[in-house]
């Protein structure tokens, strides 16, 4: 299992702050992310963490991994 933190509209979006989502070999981020954050690809900035280490949409993840993924805010 890939267990999945989600932050502020992400959490919202998917209905949880945490999921866990089975996965076989190696599946890619965002792949797993359009899977359970509905909209996930109208947010182009993204902070994604795996394991605790910045990442990208395109790195590979095997089970026991955790993603957390947060927007980006900006305003004044």
């Amino acid at each position: 299992m890939v267990r999945i933190k989600l932050m502020g509209a992400f959490a919202h979006l998917a209905g949880s702050g945490e999921l866990s989502v089975k996965v076989e070999g190696k599946k890619r981020v965002d792949e797993i992310l359009r899977g359970v954050i509905p909209r996930y690809d109208e947010f182009h900035d993204k902070i994604i963490m795996i394991n605790g280490h910045p990442a990208r949409g395109d790195a590979e993840v095997t089970d026991g991994d955790e993603i957390k993924v947060m927007p980006v805010l900006s305003g004044g």
